[in-house]
């Protein structure tokens, strides 16, 4: 289960919080979030500072995104799993 918190920053930065699993359902759930920004051209911020599991599902989903918008406090065992898997 994904708990999302949309908050908007200094310059129109929108800051995405993301707390719990970040699996199938939660890629679908961020994939909506971002299709309301991205095209109109908002910078957007990831924080995932809240997740505490990634599936495999959830690492593609932001190997994809990764250029598009700015991903911080990415844990470390994604970290771990992304170099180990040469994403």
């Amino acid at each position: 289960m994904i708990h999302v918190k949309e908050r908007v920053l200094n310059g129109g930065t929108i800051a995405v919080m993301v707390d719990g699993v970040l699996d199938e359902a939660g890629v679908m759930v961020l994939k909506d979030v971002f299709g309301q920004h991205l095209p109109e051209k908002r910078k957007v911020l990831l924080d995932l500072e809240g997740v505490v599991h990634v599936t495999r599902e959830g690492i593609g989903f932001l190997y994809e995104i990764r250029e598009a918008v700015n991903i911080t406090n990415l844990p470390e065992f994604v970290k771990l799993e992304t170099r180990a898997r040469k994403i």
